[in-house]
């Protein structure tokens, strides 16, 4: 039984291979590296999944708790090398007090930094999960953690945190 889109006709039976071309993009531009400070960001993680839940994708990404926006952001599995990546985008930014939950990972790569491990002050990053989770749901008509095709999760993602406003 096919499926028909409204906009393409039929639902393509994945030739993402444009898609793979794209490179989106992983770090704001609203905030200078090297000359604009981020007072406190909050880090955290977004379970999710691709088509069945054994396919999990994790998010992580960093949030200016002051500016409202998204910092930088990584996709990956819950481990210390996907950490590692979202670190070293922040890198170039001067970060004041870092900001997360009781992942034990962040406490031990935080180490000799001021950082609050407190789920009091993630609630702004929390909450804008529950945001991404519901616009991704509004965006692929089935549930709140399901995509696609996991080329389409990256693009939909950057478009959200880095569309110019």
């Amino acid at each position: 039984m096919s499926r028909q889109c409204t906009h393409y006709g039929r639902w393509p039976q994945h030739g993402f291979t444009s898609l793979k071309k794209l490179r989106p993009q992983s770090v704001t531009s609203r905030i200078q590296p090297g000359s604009d400070v981020i007072v406190c960001a909050e880090m955290d993680e977004q379970w999710g999944y691709v088509g069945a839940k054994s396919r999990q994708r994790w998010l992580f990404y960093a949030y200016d708790r002051i500016r409202r926006t998204v910092v930088a952001h990584v996709f990956g599995e819950r481990t210390l090398t996907t950490l590692e990546r979202l670190l070293s985008l922040l890198s170039a930014f001067e970060v004041v007090v870092w900001m997360t939950d009781g992942w034990p990972l962040y406490e031990s790569r935080l180490k000799g930094k001021l950082h609050v491990i407190s789920k009091r002050y993630t609630q702004r990053i929390e909450r804008h999960n529950l945001n991404l989770r519901q616009h991704r749901a509004l965006s692929e008509h089935k549930t709140l953690s399901v995509s696609w095709s996991h080329y389409l999760a990256p693009l939909d993602i950057s478009s959200i945190f880095f569309c110019v406003r």
